[in-house]
């Protein structure tokens, strides 16, 4: 007699959630392998993220809701970052304590089909697993025809970021400290609910505006040395007032530190930030009003800063 509840009820549970077939997914939860059909001309984007209770979130702010779709959108602003791709499918892994897999673990289902449905990403399949910790893996894959690097910039590109800088970082900050959070809502927000710029990088991509992008979910000054070291070049860094939000503003005077570090070291922002060459400028201010100027590729190596003399903490996910 089968029991009630279990690894295999939570499998048959994931697999009423999400019946499969449809669109671009031919087979999807139940089999070993999910399948997909690629068109011709077209080309396969996979990526990968997780999130592990610990590094990622604590029990004590987090919900089952919150690690779902964010755990979703984080993987859609790798795709993003690729310029014009379109998100087909996604296959999900977590590893749960025994007391996760009842009503967590269905507000969990819940939410993912919610957010799936949301961007347009089929469920294809997954796995489960036992931890002491919870942790969760999740892979999309999206098709394009062509897309952007992050080694592509060279002397004379001008920098570009767009979407918000340091405010992820604030609202961890804030959801570390237990204090009030009453009218500081989009500091909670951007750290559990970044928005996946897919428009804006399939714009990009579509337009040819980028010689280099990447995500921003490192932190802006550790996004603008990656792309100096893959593509051999300097990069001289200027931060406009603009890039300040009015609630990081608040925040960091409430903590009495520099906007500009939570900015350049902030991490989890999942913004893209990338070059253009000079002759794009006037069509990126056109069509992207919203991306702001960050600095200049210049010969040489590594990441200057101008007007800044503190210390930069390099945000690292390990």
């Amino acid at each position: 007699m089968k029991k009630a509840g279990g690894e295999d009820a939570l499998l048959e549970r994931i697999e009423r959630a999400f019946p499969g077939a449809g669109g671009p997914l031919l087979l999807g939860p139940g089999d070993d392998a999910a399948v997909l059909k690629v068109r011709p001309g077209y080309r396969l984007v996979a990526t990968v993220d997780e999130m592990c209770e610990g590094a990622h979130f604590l029990d004590s702010f987090s919900k089952p809701e919150l690690i779902a779709g964010k755990l979703l959108r984080i993987n859609l602003s790798d795709l993003a970052a690729m310029g014009d791709v379109r998100p087909l499918a996604l296959l999900t892994a977590a590893g749960l304590p025994r007391a996760a897999s009842g009503s967590w673990a269905r507000r969990f289902i819940t939410a993912l089909r919610a957010e799936a449905r949301r961007w347009r990403v089929a469920v294809a399949g997954g796995n489960i697993a036992r931890s002491d910790k919870k942790h969760f893996s999740m892979t999309v894959l999206g098709e394009c025809r062509g897309f952007v690097t992050r080694y592509g910039a060279r002397p004379g590109d001008l920098v570009y970021s767009l979407g918000p800088l340091g405010l992820a970082r604030a609202g961890l900050e804030l959801l570390m400290s237990g204090s009030a959070r009453r009218g500081r809502a989009a500091l909670i927000d951007a750290f559990w609910r970044p928005r996946p710029m897919l428009a804006e990088g399939a714009l990009i991509g579509r337009r040819g505006l980028a010689s280099a992008m990447l995500d921003n979910s490192d932190g802006l000054y550790r996004s603008l040395g990656i792309i100096a070291r893959l593509s051999g070049c300097r990069v001289k860094a200027r931060l406009p007032e603009a890039v300040c939000s009015p609630e990081l503003r608040r925040w960091a005077a409430l903590r009495k530190k520099d906007w500009r570090m939570y900015a350049l070291a902030g991490g989890e922002d999942y913004g893209l930030v990338f070059t253009c060459r000079p002759s794009k400028e006037a069509l990126v201010r056109r069509l992207l009003p919203g991306a702001l100027r960050v600095g200049e590729a210049v010969k040489g190596r590594g990441v200057g800063v101008e007007d800044y003399g503190g210390e930069i903490p390099v945000f690292e996910h390990f």
